[in-house]
Parts: C-alpha cells; sequence; structure tokens
C-alpha cells in the first residue's frame, strides 16, 4: 500500500473516528467549562457587582487567553518568535487558568464553611493575576516588535558595529551603506581577483 493510499485511509470519515472526534469536543467543553466557571467565580468574588465586566475580562486572561493564542499560533504566527510566544503564553494561560480555577474553588469552600479568608490570601490571589497579567504585557509587545527588537542588536553589515548604534544600518528595510570587505573589494576592482597568464 503506498503512503497515498494511507494517507487517503486515515481521512476515511469512520464511525470510530466520528466518536472519537465527538468525545474529543465533549472533554474540551467539560474541561473549559468546569475550569472557566471557576475561575469566573473568583473573578465574580473579587471585582464588586457594578464592576461585572472586569470579571469577564479577568476570564479572558485565562480560559479565553488559550483559545487566543491558539488561534494566533495556528492562523497568524508568521515567525518562529511569533510562535514560540503565541506557544509559551498558551502555556502561561492554562497555568494561569488552574490557579484562578482553584482561587474560585477555595472561595466557594469557605463560604460554605463559614471561613474567612485572610488579608494575606486574598493578597497571594491578586499577586498570581499580577504576574498572568505581566505576562500577557511582555507577550504582546514582543509579539509585536520583537523581531525588530532583535534586528536591533544584530550585526547586518559584519562590520562588529551593533545595529542599534551603527550609523550604517537603516531601518527602512535597505540594506547599510556600509558593505562587506569582500564586497568592497570587488568594487574597488570590478575585473575581480587577478588571473594568471598561460602561455
Amino acid at each position: 500500500m503506498t503512503n497515498r493510499e494511507n494517507i487517503h485511509n486515515r481521512s476515511k470519515l469512520t464511525p470510530k473516528k466520528m466518536l472519537g472526534g465527538g468525545a474529543k469536543v465533549i472533554l474540551v467543553f467539560v474541561v473549559l467549562a468546569f475550569l472557566g466557571l471557576q475561575s469566573l467565580n473568583f473573578f465574580e468574588f473579587t471585582f464588586p457587582a457594578d464592576q461585572w465586566y472586569y470579571a469577564y475580562l479577568g476570564f479572558g486572561l485565562t480560559s479565553g487567553g488559550v483559545v487566543f493564542y491558539l488561534a494566533i499560533f495556528k492562523m497568524d504566527a508568521d515567525t518562529k518568535m511569533k510562535s514560540t510566544i503565541a506557544a509559551v503564553m498558551m502555556v502561561v494561560c492554562v497555568i494561569g487558568e488552574l490557579l484562578t480555577a482553584g482561587f474560585g474553588m477555595q472561595v466557594e469552600g469557605w463560604r460554605n464553611l463559614g471561613f474567612e479568608m485572610t488579608a494575606d490570601d486574598f493578597k497571594f490571589m491578586i499577586l498570581a493575576v499580577q504576574v498572568m497579567a505581566l505576562f500577557h504585557g511582555f507577550a504582546l509587545i514582543l509579539y509585536y516588535a520583537g523581531d525588530d527588537l532583535v534586528a536591533l542588536f544584530q550585526d547586518e553589515d559584519g562590520d562588529g558595529i551593533p545595529n542599534i548604534i551603527d550609523p550604517d544600518y537603516r531601518r527602512n528595510g535597505q540594506r547599510p551603506v556600509r558593505q562587506m570587505a569582500s564586497e568592497t573589494e570587488s568594487t574597488l576592482d570590478p575585473q575581480g581577483p587577478s588571473r594568471t597568464n598561460h602561455r
């Protein structure tokens, strides 16, 4: 059986594959719903009722962030750096989702048992959210400007001077004014290297 036939057989929609695909969809829904609702419970507890929209924005940093960065990774990341940023942020969002969902379960448990949250408990929860927001901020900056920032510290014309302090460097996409040594020599000697005369 050829490779093409193998690929064709694997792509066939069989009852077994339909059941497997349905199981994956249900599993994703259950996981996102459970963790997402617990995370939302924490954010709703954190913000007052008249600022309910902050709870949903916070939810976008966790469960929503996983979905958003997955879409960015699959559809928009066109460089190695962007792909890496999107992949790392998916992991960060999953960790943030687990933390905030855990906080939500703690809050709900404390309410049911009549416990009171201490100031240290609340500070730790807020610190976790702040760290996650910091990661989001850095990720967005690096995603849109990371390649340009890296280019500033490279040496495009090979003269030993980083582009950021090299007066020959041009950021408009043109080649640097200063040429490589070999290019300079070939310019000064248009006939190229001397050839040995054969008698």
